[in-house]
């Protein structure tokens, strides 16, 4: 009987795991900024949500100036018509 070989440990590490979950958050985020600002304009009642809102503005700005939110666009009518949605 031969012992197998410990798996390597960045493939077990949870924080291996944290970090490729926050960069797809971060690639969502810069993809889909003007999502983010939607979303959080609606939930911003309280005023808790001022801080993350301005930050995803200047994001949305910083999209709109290197040409990603075409790119978004497109990505968010094809998940539409995948999921069977339309934009009205």
């Amino acid at each position: 009987m031969t012992d197998r070989p410990p798996k390597p440990a960045s493939a077990t590490s949870p924080w291996s795991w944290t970090r490729v979950i926050y960069a797809v958050f971060a690639l969502a985020v810069f993809c889909f900024p003007s999502g983010l600002v939607e979303w959080l304009d609606e939930h911003n009642a309280s005023g808790w949500l001022s801080a993350p809102l301005a930050i995803a503005r200047g994001v949305d700005a910083v999209s709109t100036a290197v040409g990603l939110e075409p790119a978004g666009q497109q990505l968010r009518k094809w998940f539409q018509a995948a999921v069977g949605e339309s934009d009205t």
